[in-house]
Protein backbone atom coordinates (compact mmCIF):
# COMPACT_ATOMS: atom_id res chain seq x y z
CA UNK A 1 0.00 0.00 0.00
CA UNK A 2 1.28 3.55 -1.08
CA UNK A 3 1.80 5.89 2.22
CA UNK A 4 0.82 9.17 1.79
CA UNK A 5 3.34 11.73 1.16
CA UNK A 6 3.79 16.16 0.47
CA UNK A 7 5.01 14.51 -2.60
CA UNK A 8 1.59 13.48 -3.74
CA UNK A 9 0.23 16.78 -5.67
CA UNK A 10 -3.26 17.56 -6.47
CA UNK A 11 -4.44 18.90 -9.89
CA UNK A 12 -7.13 19.33 -12.09
CA UNK A 13 -6.51 17.62 -15.80
CA UNK A 14 -8.74 19.68 -18.55
CA UNK A 15 -7.31 16.97 -21.42
CA UNK A 16 -9.03 13.82 -19.08
CA UNK A 17 -11.73 16.10 -17.64
CA UNK A 18 -10.65 14.57 -14.19
CA UNK A 19 -9.64 15.48 -10.52
CA UNK A 20 -5.85 13.80 -10.83
CA UNK A 21 -3.65 12.95 -7.60
CA UNK A 22 0.53 12.34 -8.88
CA UNK A 23 1.79 9.72 -6.29
CA UNK A 24 4.88 8.97 -8.15
CA UNK A 25 6.09 9.49 -10.84
CA UNK A 26 5.34 7.01 -12.62
CA UNK A 27 2.07 6.88 -10.67
CA UNK A 28 -1.24 8.45 -11.10
CA UNK A 29 -4.30 8.64 -9.71
CA UNK A 30 -7.55 9.31 -11.74
CA UNK A 31 -10.92 10.27 -9.84
CA UNK A 32 -14.05 9.42 -11.27
CA UNK A 33 -14.99 13.40 -10.54
CA UNK A 34 -15.30 16.13 -13.26
CA UNK A 35 -14.89 19.63 -13.12
CA UNK A 36 -18.89 19.87 -12.83
CA UNK A 37 -18.52 18.13 -9.31
CA UNK A 38 -16.21 20.33 -7.79
CA UNK A 39 -15.91 23.20 -5.81
CA UNK A 40 -12.82 24.42 -7.62
CA UNK A 41 -10.08 22.59 -9.60
CA UNK A 42 -6.54 22.19 -8.16
CA UNK A 43 -3.62 23.36 -9.17
CA UNK A 44 -0.37 21.90 -8.29
CA UNK A 45 -1.75 21.39 -4.45
CA UNK A 46 0.37 18.94 -2.49
CA UNK A 47 -1.55 17.16 0.14
CA UNK A 48 -1.54 18.30 3.43
CA UNK A 49 -1.28 16.57 7.04
CA UNK A 50 -4.82 16.63 7.57
CA UNK A 51 -5.64 14.84 4.20
CA UNK A 52 -2.90 12.15 5.16
CA UNK A 53 -4.86 11.32 8.34
CA UNK A 54 -7.80 11.31 6.46
CA UNK A 55 -6.27 8.74 4.30
CA UNK A 56 -5.27 6.68 7.28
CA UNK A 57 -8.80 7.16 8.80
CA UNK A 58 -10.49 5.75 6.43
CA UNK A 59 -8.53 2.77 5.24
CA UNK A 60 -8.60 1.82 9.00
CA UNK A 61 -12.69 1.81 8.75
CA UNK A 62 -12.54 0.61 5.34
CA UNK A 63 -10.41 -2.68 6.98
CA UNK A 64 -13.72 -3.92 8.51
CA UNK A 65 -14.61 -5.12 5.06
CA UNK A 66 -12.44 -8.13 3.32
CA UNK A 67 -11.59 -6.88 0.19
CA UNK A 68 -8.27 -6.80 -1.92
CA UNK A 69 -5.44 -3.89 -1.09
CA UNK A 70 -5.54 -2.28 -4.38
CA UNK A 71 -9.40 -1.99 -3.96
CA UNK A 72 -9.23 0.04 -0.36
CA UNK A 73 -6.61 1.77 -1.74
CA UNK A 74 -8.97 2.51 -4.95
CA UNK A 75 -11.42 3.89 -2.20
CA UNK A 76 -9.29 5.51 0.13
CA UNK A 77 -7.63 7.93 -2.75
CA UNK A 78 -11.59 8.18 -3.95
CA UNK A 79 -12.96 9.26 -0.84
CA UNK A 80 -10.11 12.14 -0.42
CA UNK A 81 -11.43 14.11 -3.53
CA UNK A 82 -14.78 14.25 -0.85
CA UNK A 83 -13.16 17.98 -0.06
CA UNK A 84 -13.55 18.71 -3.58
CA UNK A 85 -16.87 18.04 -3.91
CA UNK A 86 -20.27 20.49 -4.48
CA UNK A 87 -22.78 19.75 -1.71
CA UNK A 88 -25.94 17.72 -3.40
CA UNK A 89 -29.44 17.65 -2.78
CA UNK A 90 -30.14 14.43 -0.69
CA UNK A 91 -31.75 11.61 -2.75
CA UNK A 92 -33.31 10.01 0.25
CA UNK A 93 -36.35 8.53 -1.55
CA UNK A 94 -34.49 6.49 -3.31
CA UNK A 95 -33.26 4.31 -0.10
CA UNK A 96 -35.62 2.46 1.81
CA UNK A 97 -35.27 3.69 6.03
CA UNK A 98 -32.37 2.13 7.69
CA UNK A 99 -31.72 1.39 11.66
CA UNK A 100 -33.98 4.00 14.23
CA UNK A 101 -31.07 4.82 15.79
CA UNK A 102 -28.42 4.97 13.61
CA UNK A 103 -26.03 7.99 13.78
CA UNK A 104 -23.61 7.88 10.88
CA UNK A 105 -20.08 9.71 11.78
CA UNK A 106 -17.73 10.79 9.73
CA UNK A 107 -15.28 7.37 7.50
CA UNK A 108 -18.72 5.20 9.20
CA UNK A 109 -18.79 1.92 6.71
CA UNK A 110 -22.52 1.85 6.32
CA UNK A 111 -25.34 0.26 4.63
CA UNK A 112 -27.79 1.66 2.40
CA UNK A 113 -30.72 -0.48 1.27
CA UNK A 114 -32.61 0.85 -1.90
CA UNK A 115 -34.01 -2.72 -4.30
CA UNK A 116 -30.14 -3.74 -3.40
CA UNK A 117 -28.02 -3.33 -0.79
CA UNK A 118 -24.57 -1.74 -0.53
CA UNK A 119 -21.72 -0.94 1.55
CA UNK A 120 -21.26 2.93 1.72
CA UNK A 121 -18.19 5.37 3.18
CA UNK A 122 -19.63 8.28 5.30
CA UNK A 123 -17.49 11.33 3.61
CA UNK A 124 -19.20 13.70 5.96
CA UNK A 125 -22.29 14.25 8.31
CA UNK A 126 -24.39 17.17 9.72
CA UNK A 127 -27.16 17.61 11.85
CA UNK A 128 -29.55 15.97 9.16
CA UNK A 129 -27.57 14.05 6.21
CA UNK A 130 -25.01 12.59 5.37
CA UNK A 131 -22.63 12.18 2.21
CA UNK A 132 -22.17 9.03 1.37
CA UNK A 133 -19.64 6.95 -0.99
CA UNK A 134 -20.96 3.98 -2.90
CA UNK A 135 -18.42 1.00 -2.47
CA UNK A 136 -20.37 -0.82 -5.41
CA UNK A 137 -23.12 -0.40 -7.41
CA UNK A 138 -27.10 -0.04 -6.07
CA UNK A 139 -30.56 -0.31 -7.62
CA UNK A 140 -32.77 2.45 -6.20
CA UNK A 141 -36.29 1.84 -4.57
CA UNK A 142 -36.99 3.37 -8.35
CA UNK A 143 -35.13 1.32 -10.08
CA UNK A 144 -32.79 3.56 -10.69
CA UNK A 145 -29.15 2.29 -11.00
CA UNK A 146 -26.16 4.36 -8.60
CA UNK A 147 -22.68 3.23 -9.71
CA UNK A 148 -19.99 2.51 -7.45
CA UNK A 149 -17.88 5.56 -6.54
CA UNK A 150 -20.57 7.89 -6.70
CA UNK A 151 -21.32 10.31 -3.65
CA UNK A 152 -24.97 10.59 -2.61
CA UNK A 153 -26.27 12.60 0.39
CA UNK A 154 -29.11 10.99 2.05
CA UNK A 155 -31.13 11.99 5.42
CA UNK A 156 -29.16 9.64 8.73
CA UNK A 157 -32.92 7.71 8.96
CA UNK A 158 -31.62 6.01 5.53
CA UNK A 159 -28.43 4.69 6.63
CA UNK A 160 -28.27 1.34 8.90
CA UNK A 161 -25.38 0.50 10.97
CA UNK A 162 -22.55 -1.87 9.49
CA UNK A 163 -23.03 -5.38 11.17
CA UNK A 164 -20.01 -7.08 10.81
CA UNK A 165 -18.11 -9.64 12.76
CA UNK A 166 -14.58 -8.50 12.96
CA UNK A 167 -12.08 -11.61 12.40
CA UNK A 168 -9.69 -12.01 15.64
CA UNK A 169 -6.76 -10.47 14.44
CA UNK A 170 -8.78 -6.62 14.44
CA UNK A 171 -10.39 -8.05 18.33
CA UNK A 172 -6.93 -6.93 19.82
Amino acid sequence: MFTPSEQWIWHYCSEKARLLLDITATAQFCSPFSAAQLVYQPHQQPLTMAEAETFWAIDHSLQQLDMPAAVRLELCLTALCGSFLQQQAHKSWYFQQGSANTVAAQYDVVMLRGLSSQYALVLSADSDCANCLLLGDISTLAGKNIARLQVVRVLHNRVSALNVSIPYRYSA
